[in-house]
């Protein structure tokens, strides 16, 4: 068990607060914890497919109260980082609309043909043949090769669907390329936005979610405490690298960590 209640929690959405249209057992009272002890609260979702004004509008039905700033999605911090980093170029995009609005209104310039600089692949549901052939000829080419965020599955109440992790397999067996940078969770790029953006040191900040590959390792390689929800009985691998802090089976035992 903890010894203090830490001063900010990040949370996952999918799979840690919600699961499809539901509220997880446990996530409306261990958010009223975590604000009745006046610790700020960040939500950290790697779907790029929503706005911030949906996933606020959808926290708020499913009876979460929290603002919009609260709120960061990868397709947000993808166009903030291209918008910053002007060296990736002409951006070909394996994307949805979401992304693109979050592209467009930082004016990136957004091309689709293999003349690329850079191909950004992320979660489609509408991707179809040419779209991975345009991107498997810009890499051929030479283009940066990066993605919003590595998950292979999105989490749904009926088994998933297909996220750009999966995407990103396909052109990197097909391309011999290797993935070169990664904009949302795990990466580094969004912990220290996060560290600058809740002002607190960050073994005061603490990362909660799903996931080993993305929340945890998120959570470990920015030096802020993990907790890993052990939902679904898996097993950390002996090789694993970045190790929970805590592990809970729910969100709902999140308070007697820390009380």
């Amino acid at each position: 068990m903890a010894t203090a209640i830490p001063k900010a929690f990040i949370f996952d959405l999918d799979g840690t607060i919600y699961l499809g249209d539901h509220l997880i057992e446990g996530a409306k009272e261990s958010l009223q914890w975590v604000r009745k002890n006046n610790a700020k609260v960040r939500f950290v979702t790697n779907n790029p497919r929503y706005s911030r004004e949906f996933y606020r509008k959808k926290l708020q039905r499913l009876g979460i109260e929290t603002s919009f700033d609260e709120i960061i999605t990868s397709a947000q911090i993808t166009a903030k980082y291209l918008d910053e980093n002007h060296q990736y170029g002409k951006i070909f995009v394996i994307g949805e609309e979401q992304l693109m609005a979050e592209l467009n209104e930082k004016q990136i310039n957004i091309v689709e043909d293999d003349t690329a600089d850079t191909v950004l692949v992320s979660f489609d549901t509408d991707l179809y043949y040419e779209k991975l052939m345009t991107a498997y000829r810009a890499l051929n080419k030479g283009a940066n090769f990066i993605t919003t965020n590595p998950d292979t599955v999105c989490p749904t109440p009926d088994g998933g669907l297909i996220d750009s992790g999966a995407i990103i397999a396909a052109l990197e067996i097909s391309t011999s390329r290797k993935l070169e940078k990664i904009i949302g969770k795990p990466s580094k790029i969004l912990g220290d936005l996060l560290i600058q953006d809740l002002k607190e040191n960050v073994e005061d900040c603490v990362v909660v979610g799903d996931r080993l590959n993305t929340d945890v390792r998120l959570g470990k390689q920015s030096n802020m405490i993990a907790v890993w929800i052990r939902a679904y009985n898996e097993i950390i691998p002996e090789n694993t690298e970045y190790r929970p802090d805590y592990t809970i089976k729910s969100i709902a035992e999140l308070p007697s960590l820390f009380d």
